[in-house]
């Protein structure tokens, strides 16, 4: 085979094996309902959903046969412990019923030894329903970014994730959103790194479904199933490209510098739609490509916290954190890699702009 055609194959990619995504989905689907208790079955939530757990799940929550572990934080403590039940028990299958901590554990857990995973999110606040990558805090209290199984089924009860808190909400179609800015780095580093064509196409199309939906209330079932819907694509753009650059640009090097200077009250969602609102302007003070103007309008319109003031940070805390933003994902070109070439002055009116 020669290099050429080599290069052309086609490649082998992982799917979750089955996805629902509808209304009162965990009722309507018998799969659940038909899990072989027998043959081990862990249910991991977390505190805050266990009357929810107990309402919507009854059937694992009464079985006896089903073992219920709280995932208290998504640490490398936590994923020893749930792995060692799973030893202990001969668990084969483990559904994960919760926010991010819970699925991302139960992914990073599912990497590491052979189960079947089943997530089920009762928020949609970032992409980690179906991304092979999981957020989870070192000894130190730093967030790492670690390979994570993508589940082997997703099932998004739109009716249930509606019922989420608010500024959870929000902070997912923020997150969806950042793709647009992601993209534009993409494209920034085309003549030094590989566009992934097919991962491009996925991270667009994902960040399509949210778009022009601001007229929308958040709990409207059209804009959870959007927002569900482009999420999991998201995810599943991770996988096909093998790392986060779909999905992670600049916006994402300043969330992730401002989570490292502990700065804030910032949910993830909301600091890269504050990083996008930067990074457009200063894009066009540089005369680079920049963001639609639509990406913007639905930020606002959805009344996303994205602005320093919002988010408790200072002026100078965001410039601490931008400073060393680049230095947050080695190897990830975005355009603020000549962030020390470029004039204070610009800086400083990009933030004026953005912000004040």
């Amino acid at each position: 085979m020669s290099d050429f055609t080599r290069k052309l194959n086609t490649r082998h990619l992982e799917f979750p094996a089955q996805l629902l995504v509808e209304k009162n989905a965990i009722a309507n689907t018998p799969l659940l309902s038909n899990l072989p208790l027998s043959q081990g079955v862990l249910l991991a939530i977390d505190d805050g959903v266990k009357t929810l757990a107990e309402q919507v799940l009854p059937h694992l929550w009464a079985s006896k046969s089903c073992t219920t572990h709280v995932i208290e934080k998504a640490d490398f403590t936590n994923v020893s412990q749930i792995d060692a039940i799973c030893a202990e028990r001969q668990i084969e299958t483990v559904v994960a019923f919760g926010g991010g901590k819970v699925l991302d554990v139960c992914k990073r857990l599912a990497s590491l030894r052979h189960i079947e995973l089943i997530v089920i999110p009762t928020a949609l606040s970032s992409d980690c329903v179906s991304s092979p990558i999981a957020v989870i805090f070192d000894e130190s209290g730093k967030k790492l970014s670690l390979p994570a199984a993508i589940p082997n089924v997703i099932i998004v009860d739109t009716k249930l994730c509606s019922q989420a808190p608010r500024r959870l909400t929000q902070a997912g179609i923020g997150d969806l959103l950042s793709n647009y800015c992601a993209l534009l780095d993409m494209n920034y580093a085309k003549d030094r790194a590989d566009v992934d064509g097919f991962s491009y196409l996925l991270a667009k199309s994902a960040a399509n479904e949210i778009v022009g939906m601001q007229h929308l209330s958040l709990t409207d079932q059209a804009v959870i199933t959007q927002l569900a819907e482009g999420l999991i694509l998201s995810g599943l753009a991770m996988g096909f490209s093998g790392d986060s650059r779909p999905c992670s640009g600049a916006e994402h090097l300043i969330s992730h510098a401002l989570d490292f200077l502990n700065l804030g009250d910032g949910l993830h969602g909301e600091q890269v739609a504050l990083g996008m609102k930067f990074c457009h302007h200063l894009r066009l003070l540089l005369n680079l490509p920049a963001l639609n103007p639509s990406v913007l309008a639905c930020i606002d319109g959805f009344n996303i916290r994205s602005t320093p003031d919002s988010l408790n940070i200072s002026k100078n805390e965001f410039f601490e954190a931008l400073a060393i933003s680049p230095e947050m994902r080695k190897g990830r070109m975005t355009f603020l890699e000549k962030q020390n070439s470029i004039p204070k002055a610009q800086l400083e009116k990009a933030y004026i702009n953005a912000f004040e």
